[in-house]
Order: C-alpha cells, then sequence, then structure tokens
C-alpha cells in the first residue's frame, strides 16, 4: 500500500466571477481551413457567466460550478463557435518600488489604489494575483511574480537607502491612497546575496492577473438539426402518399418534422424510368398529410 498525495485542487465558488474573467468567441461557419483561419476573437459580455445554483440549502451555489449564457444573437447561427474563458487581466503601472520604513528588508511594488479596480482596493484583496510585467515597447517579460500581501500605506518623510527604490520609502496606513504589495521572490538568495531579484520599475507598465483558475477553451458547433431530429428523419413513422408522391415524416407527438416530394425521371425517347427524385419541400408543407388518413 502506498502512500502520497491524490490532490490538491479544492473546487470554489467566486462571488464576483464575472469581475475575474475575460470571454472571448470566435465563428467559423465550417471546418474549412480558410474559414478557420480567418477566424477573429471577439470579446463576450461576462456577466453571461453565472455561479451554478443547486436546489438544495435554500439555492445555495455549486462549488467550482458556473453556467454560461449563449446569447441566440451570436450563438444563433450554422456553424462552429470557440470560446476562450480565462482569468481577467487589469492593466496597472508601478508608481515605485521600495522598502518599508520599518522592515527595510522587506521589499514591495507600489500602486495607486484609485488606479484600480474595486476588487483590488481593499487590504490582502490582491493575494495570489500574478504580476505580468510589459516591456517598454509593450511586448511581455518572460518575469512572472506571485504577490503575496498588499495593504493601503503613504511615502514616509524619511529616504530610503534602498538603491533601488525612489527616493520614499512606506508605512502602513489605512487611510493612505497608495497600496504596498509583496511578491515572491523578492529576496536575494542566501547563499547569493548579490542576486537581489526584479520586481518592477517605477512608471513600468504591468497586468494583474487572478490565479483562481486556469484558461478554457470549449468548442461549440451549432446545427440545424438535433440527435433526436436525425433519429426521427432516419427511424420515424413515415406516411408515403402514392397518389401525390409526398412522402412525411412524423416524430413521437405526431408533428410533420420533415417532408419530401418523389418523383420520377423518364428517358425521352422509350419513358422507362430512369431516376427518381427526392427533394424536400421548404415553406409549402401540405398539412393534409396525417397517420390518420385512410383511403375511401
Amino acid at each position: 500500500m502506498a502512500n502520497g498525495l491524490f490532490g490538491t485542487n479544492i473546487p470554489v465558488s467566486i462571488d464576483n466571477i464575472s469581475e475575474c474573467v475575460d470571454i472571448f468567441y470566435s465563428y467559423s461557419p465550417t471546418y474549412n481551413s480558410t474559414d478557420v483561419e480567418s477566424a477573429q476573437f471577439t470579446k463576450l459580455d461576462a456577466s453571461n457567466l453565472r455561479n451554478a445554483i443547486s436546489d438544495e440549502e435554500n439555492n445555495s451555489v455549486v462549488e467550482g460550478m458556473y453556467n454560461l449564457k449563449l446569447p441566440m444573437d451570436i450563438f444563433g447561427k450554422k456553424g462552429i463557435y470557440t470560446i476562450y474563458i480565462k482569468p481577467k487581466e487589469i492593466p496597472a503601472t508601478i508608481m515605485d518600488v521600495s522598502t518599508l520604513r520599518d522592515f527595510s528588508n522587506v521589499r514591495g511594488i507600489v500602486f495607486d489604489t484609485t488606479q484600480l479596480p474595486s476588487i483590488l482596493q481593499t487590504n490582502n484583496s490582491m493575494v495570489g494575483y500574478r504580476v505580468i510585467y510589459l516591456n517598454e515597447d509593450g511586448t511581455r517579460s518572460s518575469d512572472v511574480r506571485i504577490i503575496t500581501s498588499n495593504n493601503s500605506c503613504e511615502p514616509s518623510t524619511s529616504t530610503s537607502t534602498n538603491a533601488n527604490s525612489n527616493s520614499y520609502s512606506y508605512i502602513y496606513n489605512e487611510n493612505g491612497s497608495l497600496m504596498f504589495a509583496t511578491v515572491t521572490p523578492s529576496m536575494p538568495l542566501s547563499f547569493k546575496a548579490t542576486s537581489t531579484p526584479f520586481i518592477g520599475r517605477a512608471t513600468q507598465k504591468v497586468y494583474l492577473v487572478n490565479t483562481l483558475f486556469e484558461p478554457v477553451r470549449i468548442n461549440l458547433e451549432m446545427t440545424e438539426n438535433d440527435a433526436d431530429t436525425i433519429a426521427t428523419l432516419i427511424d420515424g413513422t413515415q406516411l408515403r402518399d402514392l397518389n401525390r408522391g409526398i412522402i412525411t415524416t412524423f416524430n413521437d407527438k405526431n408533428q410533420i418534422v420533415s417532408q419530401h416530394e418523389v418523383s420520377t425521371l423518364k428517358e425521352t425517347e422509350t419513358g422507362t424510368p430512369q431516376f427518381e427524385i427526392k427533394e424536400k419541400k421548404v415553406g409549402n408543407i401540405d398539412f393534409t398529410q396525417t397517420i390518420t388518413d385512410k383511403i375511401d
């Protein structure tokens, strides 16, 4: 018998899920390579993603499960849709990279709270967020850091001795308009004191990305007929009107599902039947055809 870890992921429900995701979709009429390659992604309103509700315990949410609404004005066409759900990327600008006045060995990134969305304006609301750094040309750097804490702060009047910071160190203040965020890794390795990790620079653009879930891709194909309709067309009850050459197919409720008109193509000179033609009737269904028809 072996001992070990069998799983560490816990399904959780995010109350403000629509504020934490970006949803994109693309459309292709067919799987043809040209159609697929030309498909472009469009952003979908994230409010279409909602918590799944259980009928037990006073309509409590189902942990880790969400319902995605597909508006018919967008997803009503026959074809192939690709839906991409990913953690929201929140753009931000680093105001400073410095230390705490009373703990000079604690380095962190300083943000302007007023430039952050409301979900990131409270203490420790950024914990677990990924910091993605942008280069000066707008491309993404390979450097990534994880935020371990964030607290409201204000600049201290005493100057910082840290060469990597601007002229201020910071102190925690619940009424401060700035946010001091610690990240990992941020301190030098114990066996290499000069290896101070890069955690950003003042005025640098970054993206703040939550790590609540991994990106999800959904492939959706919208068709003219569902599986039940196809089964009915193949094996459903049929009425063949031999006098008028009409074949009518019914579902289990005796409703007309499809109707075809059958004709024979004969050879011109001899009149010998050569082909049987079966044409689908569209818009001109003969509703007098019923399975209760009897021969007089």
